[in-house]
């Protein structure tokens, strides 16, 4: 039975074929012109099909490339934004230690005397009891805080130590109810009590004559009687001057000067060493 297909030639012979062939190519395309031509032409008909084929890739490359780029913008974006909140927080923090600062300064160029002696002091807790207006501060007997000592801020008297502990003290407002300082008409030195009515903005004067010469506006400051303030500090400003022949007396309310319901720090003042004398 003859088979469908004759057998071909030996393997060898058609290798030595592709062989010869192989060199006349290689050969006819060194010493001719013609097959750069047919390079050429084949060259331009293979081009477009070689850039369709690499399309896919190249996109690929540029999608990857796109997110790379947008992700690196978006990390920057992300760390330049937490760097823009840390330097926002030290400028709030800068700013707040200004403002601290020329408290303290404040605080420190009161018209105390210059012989003496005052330490500052800060606040550590305030009283929660709506009519109990003290406070609990960072200096005690170590520093040789007494009771009854005069406690001031920066714009005028805040109140008086009334207990100490080692470590700390607590400090009677003069706008408590239970608290009353001598004070003086800075326009006239006409002399009154100031007492505190629970009133954080609130103080009343005692005992004041109908014929009394006070006005809205008027500035109170300590007498220095009494021997626990000196003499000169601001207390208080004249709000209101009622005037009811019903009444014994005038009904006088004034502000008090300092801070007393913003209070962070104050100052503690000794008495004069040369009233010790």
């Amino acid at each position: 039975m003859n088979p469908i297909f004759g057998a071909g030639p030996a393997l060898t012979l058609r290798f030595a074929i592709v062989f010869v062939l192989s060199i006349v190519a290689m050969t006819v395309d060194v010493y001719t012109d013609s097959s750069k031509q047919i390079r050429n032409t084949l060259s331009s008909v293979v081009a477009p099909i070689q850039y369709i084929a690499d399309l896919p890739q190249q996109s690929i490359d540029s999608l990857s490339k796109y997110a790379a780029r947008k992700q690196f913008i978006l990390d920057e974006n992300t760390r330049l934004k937490n760097l823009q909140l840390i330097q926002n927080e030290k400028l709030q923090r800068y700013q707040m230690l200004l403002n601290e600062n020329a408290k303290l300064r404040a605080l420190l160029d009161t018209n105390a005397r210059i012989e003496a002696k005052k330490v500052v002091a800060e606040i550590m807790a305030v009283a929660n009891h709506p009519f109990s207006h003290n406070v609990l501060i960072d200096k005690g007997q170590s520093a040789d805080v007494f009771a009854g000592q005069p406690v001031i801020d920066e714009l005028g008297v805040v109140g008086q130590v009334i207990s100490t502990g080692n470590n700390t003290a607590r400090v009677i407002l003069l706008t408590d109810q239970t608290h009353a300082i001598p004070v003086r008409n800075l326009r006239n030195d006409i002399r009154a009590i100031v007492s505190g009515t629970g009133d954080i903005n609130r103080m009343v004067l005692n005992n004041v004559p109908h014929d009394t010469d006070i006005k809205v506006g008027d500035k109170l400051i300590t007498s220095g009687l009494g021997g626990l303030f000196p003499d000169g500090y601001p207390v208080a400003v004249v709000k209101e001057v009622k005037n009811d022949p019903s009444k014994p007396f005038l009904i006088v309310s004034a502000s008090p000067v300092a801070q007393v319901n913003r209070l962070r720090h104050v100052l503690l003042l000794w008495p004069d060493k040369k009233d010790l004398e």
